[in-house]
């Protein structure tokens, strides 16, 4: 299978799992499935079977900015390091969903910040975490059990 075939199934899978989580009423039931299967079991399979298949290939490592280039410019190591962002992003956008859910966020606040989590993955966390912070003042109380 070409990179770019899988890097458009990934992408697929990818957005469909975020719309189910934006979109689904009882979020979550969803975020398991989203959690561990798609963003664990699948996209990480398929990013370990990429590093796999590309690390022999590839030249460079991480020890400088033009040795990361040269690592990425292996198509397989590329498409390792995308789906390792559409994986760690998705997992970051069901632990917001779960957290927000256990502070009594609503819901819908949560859709901009998701959207921000799928595209920009560090910049929605931020805004999470300041209204996460902020909670207190707009959301209701932690429940304590």
């Amino acid at each position: 299978m070409s990179p770019s075939l899988i890097f458009q199934i990934a992408n697929g899978v990818t957005l469909l799992s975020w719309l189910v989580l934006i979109l689904s009423p009882n979020q979550l039931k969803v975020i398991r499935l989203l959690r561990f299967f798609i963003s664990g079991f699948i996209l990480g399979g398929v990013y370990i079977f990429l590093i796999l298949i590309g690390s022999g290939e590839a030249e460079g490592n991480f020890s400088s900015l033009e040795s990361v280039r040269s690592l990425f410019a292996n198509d397989y190591v590329l498409l390792a390091g995308w789906i390792h962002y559409l994986a760690f992003d998705l997992f970051l956008g069901t632990w917001e969903v779960e957290d927000g859910s256990k502070v009594g966020m609503n819901r819908w606040i949560l859709v901009p910040i998701l959207a921000l989590t799928f595209y920009f993955g560090p910049a929605g966390f931020v805004l999470y975490l300041i209204l996460r912070f902020l909670k207190g003042f707009v959301f209701k109380k932690e429940k304590v059990t």
